[in-house]
């Protein structure tokens, strides 16, 4: 199983960090949903509440949160910020459902509610 990473942004100070998140962990995650709050004692950080805003798989595609399924879907969309066509245009481009799995690589989260310490300080002591 390749390794799943959690991308924690912190709105105080403007800044993101890693952690890795253990495949006990993510299975314990697994049927969650774009916009549901989870507690920070899954990414080794206890006290603090985060709310998940989207994820990728190892494939690549992103999370959508409109779509309710588990797996992957082609929807037919029109062209979004930073691509140019003819207006009107519109593709189909594959997405992931909002409900977290096995395949997830990487997921977003934002932090709702801070704990005791710093996310700075557990993260010096993961890199010692």
């Amino acid at each position: 199983m390749a390794k799943s990473l959690a991308v924690i942004a912190d709105r105080k100070t403007g800044k993101s960090f890693k952690k890795e998140i253990s495949s006990d962990n993510l299975n314990s995650l697994t049927g969650r949903k774009i916009g549901e709050e989870v507690d920070g004692i899954f990414f080794e950080l206890p006290g603090y509440r985060m709310k998940i805003t989207g994820g990728t798989t190892s494939d690549g595609f992103p999370m959508r949160k409109d779509l309710a399924l588990q797996g992957k879907k082609k929807l037919l969309i029109p062209y979004g910020t930073g691509e140019r066509g003819k207006k009107g245009i519109r593709r189909k481009i594959t997405f992931r459902g909002s409900l977290i799995g096995p395949d997830i690589a990487q997921l977003n989260l934002v932090i709702v509610q801070y704990g005791p310490g710093t996310i700075e300080e557990s993260s010096a002591k993961e890199n010692k």
